[in-house]
């Protein structure tokens, strides 16, 4: 179904999902994008898997590993957003769109991406050190690239990585990876929905929640605790048919 979405201050999770598979994407300059999930110990889904793995180079990989947000520069630069639009003119766009095409609304309304210093993506200009970090389809070995660069920004992002749930970056690593290899947004939807399935029987998923949602203590006890402790083969698990369980949910 056509829409445009609004994408103005935070867009998060489940607001991502809504918003970034739209028709006409717009924002402002108070917009802050993010899939956090690795905080509370689950992976981005709501489909943005398919996003992540189509921005240039490795920037979805970095912004789906630390949790960190996107400006609305960054969105459109990544791929998730389509216009800039000073917040204090959506109410106008929003009259506009209730008497004309979206189309010309859109045109008669949104800022053109050189005519503005805020459309200039602060994250598209570190994407050297990220691609050259965030290669390859080993979490550890990201983290250690990253923190052996001379970049101030990159050993920050590894002791970022290193505060998540370890099972969830390994995981989230890899359903990246496949995302990249699947041919629709319906097959990446499919991959969420089984690993959100795996997810909720994860210790780590109810221990975020607790740690960053209930008590608040940001100081989760995950299990395993390091990266080095996630097996291969554990994370494959998380790719497993559910059989009957699967299907009953389905």
């Amino acid at each position: 179904k056509p829409y445009v979405a609004f994408m103005d201050g935070v867009v998060l999770g489940g607001g991502v999902g809504v918003s970034a598979h739209g028709s006409v994407r717009v924002v402002t300059e108070r917009t802050r994008v993010g899939m956090p999930e690795v905080t509370i110990g689950y992976t981005p889904d709501v489909g943005c898997a398919w996003l992540l793995t189509r921005a240039p180079g490795e920037l979805g990989t970095h912004l789906a590993l630390t949790g960190k947000t996107m400006t609305g520069a960054d969105a459109i630069a990544l791929g998730f957003a389509d216009h800039f639009l000073p917040a204090d003119r959506l109410a106008d766009l929003g009259t506009a769109l209730t008497l004309m095409p979206a189309a010309v609304a859109i045109a008669a309304h949104a800022v053109p991406a050189a005519a503005s210093p805020l459309i200039a993506s602060p994250l598209a200009a570190q994407r050297e050190w990220i691609d050259a970090a965030y290669a390859g389809d080993d979490a550890g070995a990201i983290v250690r690239r990253l923190q052996a660069s001379p970049v101030e920004e990159a050993r920050a992002a590894a002791a970022v990585i290193l505060q998540k749930s370890p099972t969830s970056i390994a995981v989230t690593l890899e359903a990246l990876r496949r995302a990249s290899r699947l041919d629709s947004l319906e097959a990446v939807l499919d991959q969420d929905y089984r690993l959100g399935l795996h997810f909720l029987d994860s210790p780590d998923l109810v221990e975020g929640i607790r740690a960053q949602v209930i008590d608040k203590d940001r100081n989760p006890a995950w299990r395993p605790a390091r990266l080095a402790d996630v097996s291969r083969a554990a994370v494959e698990s998380y790719f497993a048919d559910l059989g009957p369980r699967e299907r009953s949910n389905a």
